[in-house]
């Protein structure tokens, strides 16, 4: 990957390629830097490791930022251009979750979908025991603590997941993708 590959075409298209050959240049020179860093206990590697991550923290943030205002200029979810194709998406945040009500309707909805609802449980001996599934998937969940639950698993059991917790919109999402060049050979 080289600069001219990755770098924007338009505004300030000079700032962000002064980044990405920056950061080309320190893959280039990564394996140099390593021998170069002789402390037996690894503290000069310890330093590049942290100047990394704090620079990708940056870039993160900006990354997100311009995620953001990508998003909120957008007229639609989609849209075109020469050479990008770009999608924005948000899925929605959840929070303050009724775990006591929709692990409930869990127990019962997967009790009727196996078809346990007045089921006896056998032991190895053939003993019937007086056991409730009901309070065993209950105990069960229990030791789950009270993490919010998968939603999709819940939709998967005819259970909207909005009438146990309160919803509200999330963060953008925007999916950019290149397409290709149509006058490029293969």
């Amino acid at each position: 990957m080289t600069a001219e590959t990755v770098a924007p075409v338009g505004l300030n298209g000079d700032v962000v390629e002064n980044v990405t050959a920056s950061v080309q240049a320190l893959s280039d020179r990564l394996l140099g830097l390593v021998t170069e860093c002789t402390d037996p206990e690894g503290r000069d590697l310890a330093e590049l490791l942290w100047s990394v991550r704090e620079a990708r923290v940056f870039l993160l943030s900006i990354e997100r930022t311009l995620e953001e205002e990508t998003a909120k200029s957008m007229l639609a979810d989609n849209a075109e251009s020469g050479t990008l194709r770009v999608e924005r998406s948000r899925r929605p945040d959840r929070k303050s979750w009724e775990h006591a009500a929709w692990q409930a309707e869990v127990r019962r909805k997967v009790i009727q979908a196996e078809g346990l609802k007045g089921a006896h449980v056998i032991s190895a001996d053939g003993e019937e025991l007086d056991v409730s599934l009901e309070a065993v998937v209950r105990r069960v969940q229990e030791v789950h603590g009270s993490a919010a639950p998968k939603v999709t698993g819940l939709r998967g059991l005819g259970i909207d997941a909005d009438d146990y917790c309160e919803r509200s919109p999330g963060p953008w999402a925007v999916k950019v993708t290149r397409m290709a060049d149509e006058g490029a050979s293969q």
